[in-house]
């Protein structure tokens, strides 16, 4: 992460990583500049949720705000260190739900079903194991 950075984002799966606390943790939030917002609709488990708590609990910590739509721990008993802090937005794993997303994804499944059924299985993702 530079230190440059207003507001890093981060979108689809995380690349493979051995390194506890996910891909940005204390030291990688601690390099943002003064004011950033941490947005992470990626996967949980990108970002370290105790150490993202601290920095937002922190008023000398530069980070000023953080938007998260995924979570490491994601079921009906939710806990999550972020939980109530007045500069967290959560939401619970809906970011791509929009109703363009969603009215297209339907428009695609009926196409694929359509095209299984008329015998055309070109382009759709078939599982066969």
């Amino acid at each position: 992460m530079a230190p440059s950075t207003d507001g890093p984002a981060r979108h689809g799966p995380p690349p493979h990583t051995s390194a506890p606390g996910g891909l940005i943790g204390r030291a990688e939030l601690g390099l943002m500049r003064p004011g950033a917002v941490l947005l992470n609709t990626a996967r949980g488990g990108i970002v370290d949720e105790h150490a993202l708590a601290d920095a937002l609990r922190d008023p000398a910590h530069p980070l000023a705000a953080a938007a998260v739509d995924t979570f490491e721990h994601e079921h009906a008993a939710f806990a999550s260190p972020l939980l109530g802090l007045p500069n967290a937005l959560l939401t619970p794993h809906v970011a791509g739900m929009t109703r363009t997303a969603m009215a297209t994804a339907a428009l695609r499944c009926a196409d694929h079903i359509a095209g299984l059924l008329a015998g055309r299985p070109e382009g759709v993702p078939v599982v066969t194991a």
